[in-house]
């Protein structure tokens, strides 16, 4: 009789294990992703080859959750048009608006001038020139 009895116990462990473990809930957050534009940059506007620049980009979020994610960026010879995606995760994030900044990494491999246009609206941009020189 005892013997059935552990039996019986060893049985509803293992199957109240085999339920918890099965559990649904994930413990990865989710997060939605929006473009959103740009108001401010600061940084150098010239360097050498090879010479990674680092600017300050300010950027808008819709709110508390806002954070940035990523630089979408579209190159055309020595143009780059540069675009934030913000990453929104959490669901208590209220509805003001805020600032965020983040830092763009640039780096030529060849002399010349680059201009980086990074969206400020549909059709305006802050543009931000860099004269690229020969490494010293």
């Amino acid at each position: 009789m005892k013997r059935l009895k552990l039996k019986a116990i060893a049985l509803v462990l293992l199957v109240t294990t085999g339920f918890v473990s099965c559990n649904n809930d994930d413990d990865t957050p989710s997060f939605t992703t929006k473009k959103t534009l740009v108001s401010v940059v600061t940084g150098p506007t010239t360097g050498a080859v090879n010479q990674e620049l680092t600017l300050n980009v300010t950027f808008a979020v819709d709110n508390s959750c806002g954070a940035f994610n990523k630089f979408i960026e579209t190159t055309t010879d020595k143009t780059s048009v540069i675009e934030v995606e913000a990453k929104y995760e959490g669901s208590n994030c209220g509805t003001t608006a805020a600032t965020k900044t983040s830092t763009y990494k640039f780096k030529a491999t060849t002399v010349g001038t680059y201009i980086l246009k990074f969206k400020k609206s549909a059709t305006e941009f802050v543009t931000q020139t860099i004269v690229i020189t020969a490494a010293p």
